[in-house]
């Protein structure tokens, strides 16, 4: 697939540098930095008619919201990542700021569990980008309406700490590290045809995607990598991200000072990540609807002891998460399927179902075909039940056996 960052002359995108936002021509791009941050384009550079359809792509893009508030959580969560140089060298550059306002009200936001991590982060791309404090999106679209306040709290601090702590210094001194990382995610972006694939798979259409690398993103945890699925709601539709950590390590040349890679030059691990954290906006967001939430929860006594053991390690704490991880990772295995690389679906299925013990993976993919097979059904949402029912013949007692410690 050829680069985002070929020419402008390929009548879909040009690529500018150290530019102010443009008001215009910024359907696609609601979240840039003022300052530092690579700009793109689309459609603004009048080859394109509105008369000629609009293949959707995927974009790559920085975020100072989404930069700040990982350098918030490194201060939050200490630890020690010696192969992601931008982890260290941000708890180094941002220590004189660890008693900022902004970490200390992370900090009761996140311990008090008020929010997880993850909508904080959701919520940053409602909000329009650091230094300002206001919102891009309205949150009366968003699932945070009832909390307004005291996320335009959280957000005003964040951005008193980009100010404070001269978070635009930071993320400039450090453009070229960024831009390594933005090319590595560009040379290994999924195949053309991934939105296309993905949304008639889930029969559900998306306005926009977005990956934002994050070279400062912590990357604790079971897997030594992060990943994060958020999504904006608006009047329009929705917007859907994935954050994404380094997956590989990262190491200077001690003979010329500088980064020969940086973390993100890995296809498989940003393809498989572009199924599952973009998979989250087609599965969560119908999960949690009515019946669909009955459904679900028809079936918590299957959510033993045992299976909650497995599930807190991966940091899943509920009988909800489980089943949405479950249904998140049965669409990596059927999109890999269909995209015709059984290989890869079946390395897929034994990863998920023996490796993480997401057990219910057999019953759910029998189930799927059906809805696979059957055109006349009208979305991914309207399946959940049926879906859900082959739990049926399953039983607590079950659930125990298959359960490997």
């Amino acid at each position: 697939m050829a680069s985002p960052l070929q020419e402008a002359d390929d009548g879909r995108m040009m690529f500018l540098l150290f530019k102010p936002a443009v008001t215009t021509c910024m359907k696609y791009t609601p979240f840039i930095s003022l300052m530092i941050f690579t700009l793109i384009f689309w459609g603004c550079n009048g080859y394109q008619t509105q008369e000629e359809p609009v293949e959707k792509q995927i974009e790559v893009q920085f975020n100072p919201n989404i930069h700040t508030s990982h350098i918030i959580e490194l201060f939050v969560w200490p630890g020690e990542y010696p192969t992601r140089p931008l982890v260290v060298e941000a708890q180094r550059y941002f220590e004189p700021f660890k008693n900022h306002r902004a970490i200390q009200l992370s900090d009761s936001l996140l311990q008090n569990e008020i929010f997880y991590f993850d909508e904080l982060t959701e919520i940053l791309l409602y909000a329009e980008p650091f230094p300002a404090s206001g919102f891009t999106h309205s949150l009366d679209h968003s699932p945070y309406a009832d909390r307004e306040t005291i996320i335009t709290e959280w957000v005003e601090a964040l951005a008193t700490f980009y100010v404070d702590a001269d978070v635009a210094s930071f993320l400039e001194k450090h453009q070229s590290f960024y831009e390594g990382a933005r090319q590595e995610v560009l040379k290994n972006l999924p195949p053309d045809d991934f939105v296309q694939l993905i949304e008639a798979y889930y029969r559900e259409s998306k306005l926009t995607y977005t990956i934002i690398p994050s070279p400062e993103m912590p990357t604790g945890g079971a897997y030594g990598y992060r990943g994060i699925g958020p999504y904006v709601y608006t009047p329009d539709g929705m917007h859907i991200y994935q954050v994404i950590s380094a997956s590989l390590p990262v190491e200077q040349d001690t003979l010329t000072g500088t980064y020969p890679v940086f973390g993100f030059d890995n296809k498989e691990f940003i393809l498989r990540n572009s199924y599952h954290e973009f998979g989250h906006a087609f599965v969560n967001t119908v999960l949690d609807t009515e019946p669909n939430l009955e459904a679900v929860n028809a079936y918590t006594h299957l959510f033993t002891p045992g299976l909650k053991e497995i599930m807190m390690k991966q940091n899943y704490g509920n009988w909800f998460d489980c089943i949405a991880e479950h249904l998140v990772r049965l669409g990596e295995i059927r999109l890999a399927e269909r995209s015709g690389n059984a290989a890869w679906a079946n390395e897929l299925r034994a990863y998920h179902t023996d490796k993480l013990q997401f057990i219910f993976l057999p019953e759910f993919e029998r189930k799927i075909l059906e809805f696979e097979q059957d055109t006349s059904i009208q979305s991914f949402e309207a399946f959940i039940p049926e879906l859900m029912m082959s739990l049926n013949p399953v039983t607590s007692d079950e659930v125990e056996t298959r359960i490997q410690r």
